[in-house]
């Protein structure tokens, strides 16, 4: 077996791969090429920092790297059917690892699917503790809905994607790398909303109104109840946009704001496991 840059690849054979790792998987999330370069623009990727095992000519496995200032991310880890069992995963972890290692990375971080136990273990046996559980949540669209906004809402400000990500750089809670201002900045035309509510509450809400979708949902709370504020500043939003379906990736469980999402119908889809390895030196 051979440890090969990925940067070797095209991103025709680098999708096809990542499809043939997922065709089991609990949630497969599959990729075509345009989403691929996309997600490896949006997350700082790096292909040279990032591996594919193979044999033969056929790929077996692949893992890929983000890098950003003291930090990595690993994502995309994937084996092939054809090639489980036989240390592949391992092969990469290390071969990841110790790229960090070697651009002086400060700690390195990745995410794995709540149930999906040997990636877990996989990850425990490389050093990675857990910091704590993600909600993938879903709204599905709702073009005949009556949002009644009553007299809660005093004034709402519209802002454009250079004012959203100020707002994101302001965030209290450190964010997931899928929710960073790093990650935000890469995307295009983001949306922001400001609301203030009568009651003297204040929140806002950035995301991403795609055609069918909207995604890149992130929602603080300046001042009053978590719960209310988030539900209201995300009315407005659902105002505005009835007929897309919404997606809020990465929200900390224990997050207060989270039974505002709720209570406008937003479900829990899926959990992901954030976990660190900080930075290990020799003794």
């Amino acid at each position: 077996m051979e440890l090969i840059s990925a940067d070797n690849y095209t991103f025709e054979e680098l999708t096809e791969a990542y499809n043939q790792t997922r065709v089991d998987y609990l949630v497969p999330m599959p990729m075509n090429v345009a989403r691929l370069r996309e997600y490896i623009h949006t997350y700082d990727v790096q292909l040279p920092h990032s591996f594919v095992v193979a044999k033969n000519g056929e790929i077996l496995g692949l893992g890929m790297l983000g890098v950003r200032e003291n930090r990595s991310w690993v994502t995309r880890l994937g084996v092939l059917p054809s090639g489980r069992r036989q240390g592949i995963g391992q092969i990469i972890m290390d071969a990841l690892i110790q790229r960090s290692e070697e651009l002086g990375i400060q700690a390195i971080w990745l995410e794995v699917i709540k149930g999906n136990k040997p990636a877990h273990i996989l990850f425990q046996k490389c050093d990675f503790t857990e910091t704590r559980e993600l909600l993938v949540a879903r709204r599905p669209p709702n073009p005949n809905a009556v949002i009644d906004l009553g007299n809660e809402v005093k004034r709402v400000t519209f802002l454009d994607h250079e004012d959203a990500i100020i707002l994101l750089s302001h965030r209290q809670e450190r964010p997931n790398w899928l929710n960073e201002t790093e990650s935000m900045q890469n995307v295009r035309n983001l949306s922001a909303l400001l609301v203030e509510l009568n009651n003297g509450g204040r929140g806002w809400v950035t995301y991403h109104a795609g055609l069918l979708q909207l995604t890149r949902i992130v929602v603080e709370v300046t001042v009053g109840d978590p719960a209310e504020v988030a539900g209201t500043v995300l009315k407005v939003m659902h105002q505005r946009h009835k007929r897309q379906d919404a997606i809020a990736e990465n929200i900390p469980v224990t997050d207060p704001k989270w039974a505002g999402f709720e209570a406008i119908g937003y479900f829990d889809s899926f959990r992901r496991i954030e976990m660190i390895r900080p930075y290990q030196q020799d003794t």
